[in-house]
């Protein structure tokens, strides 16, 4: 057999941006459904554009096997992150690949790594990036995941392994069937709150704009210890939240005071499959999947000195309320680390259960 010709490239030109960010359509075209990736929004980071891109160095590789794009990564290195963990951790991000092609891709992360060790870093995270990156799934392939979750082919985790990388932390992704016994029970936790001094209003109540910098300061300092995260500004949050304001997010979405300071706030989302994902004619979704059934709490976070005071399923509770009150029968609670053990609990006692399974990896250098 003739060896296949593979080219690694570096990408510079707003014609292979665009290129790059289209790859994932080879990938999926057979899916039943599938998130596709924000073209623009892709283009607009790799390019340097994007509000984010001021704490990033980032370069954009892809892998041509007999002259076919067969795959494509980009290398990061988050310097806010670094600082914030005191780390030299370089980050692999948008990495897709088509199968039977493990010398192109073997060839590309490699490229991309030593990249990354070029500018001092010690080691590589693929999987898990604020922002930016989001972990591979362990299952439910074929199926399409949570809003903002992948669907990935089970064979990129050999592609990875065969890099040298290894599993660095599990995740899950819960749901919550909307039934009337637990709705009653929700009823109770919320009743609870209140007599406690827990105050809970949606967003829309709230004020959407002031919520939204209520968020971003509740949750950098709720998740400042949390595995993965690092800090982001009010600047960077109001442009991709403030379009959601005449949505559903607003009533989904809610803020927690105690004497009327913050303490608490949470990020929901309708079910947004029928606007986002790509679906192919005259399939179905199962509403635990989507289909207009399944809303979505995204992040949920809690100032320590307010924590253990049922503040995180109070407001779980109330989202998950205006879920049902808007027609929705299934909620997600996404996504949490394996050996984050409160949130597990306060997934628990909503009734929810474990419905996906996602990794993200790590190579030492």
């Amino acid at each position: 057999m003739t060896p296949r010709r593979i080219r690694i490239e570096q990408l510079s030109s707003r014609e292979e941006f665009q290129q790059f960010a289209r790859l994932p359509y080879q990938i999926y075209a057979g899916r039943d459904a599938w998130w596709p990736p924000d073209v623009q929004n892709e283009i607009d980071l790799l390019s340097g554009r994007a509000r984010i891109t001021a704490h990033l160095d980032l370069c954009p590789f892809a892998a041509w096997s007999d002259d076919r794009l067969v795959a494509r990564v980009s290398a990061v290195v988050n310097y806010r992150y670094n600082e914030h963990w005191n780390e030299k951790l370089g980050q692999l991000i948008h990495f897709d690949a088509l199968p039977g092609e493990p010398d192109a891709v073997a060839a590309m992360l490699e490229e991309a790594m030593t990249w990354l060790t070029r500018r001092g870093m010690k080691a590589a995270r693929s999987g898990f990036a604020a922002f930016l990156d989001y972990p591979y799934a362990i299952d439910n392939y074929g199926a399409l995941p949570s809003f903002l979750l992948r669907g990935n082919p089970d064979y990129y985790h050999g592609y990875l392994k065969n890099a040298r990388f290894m599993t660095e932390k599990g995740q899950v992704d819960y749901t919550a069937p909307l039934t009337p016994d637990h709705l009653e029970r929700y009823r109770r936790m919320t009743e609870a709150a209140r007599a406690a001094g827990v105050v809970i209003r949606s967003w829309r109540d709230y004020g959407f704009l002031a919520a939204v910098d209520v968020w971003t300061d509740v949750t950098n300092a709720a998740f400042a210890r949390h595995w993965g995260w690092n800090s982001i500004t009010r600047e960077e949050v109001r442009p991709m939240l403030t379009p959601l304001q005449s949505t559903l997010v607003a009533d989904l979405s809610m803020i927690a005071e105690i004497d009327r300071s913050p303490v608490g706030a949470v990020f929901s989302t309708p079910d947004l499959s029928g606007t986002l994902a790509l679906v192919r004619a005259g399939v179905k979704l199962p509403p635990e999947r989507g289909g207009g059934a399944r809303g979505a709490l995204i992040n949920i976070g809690v100032l320590e000195a307010a924590r253990s005071r049922g503040v995180a399923r109070a407001m779980a509770a109330h989202s998950y309320l205006a879920m049902a009150r808007n027609y929705m029968r299934f909620a997600g609670y996404t996504l949490v680390l394996d050996d984050n053990w409160p949130s597990r609990r306060t997934a628990e006692s909503l009734g929810a259960r474990v419905t996906g399974n996602f990794v993200a990896y790590r190579r030492d250098f």
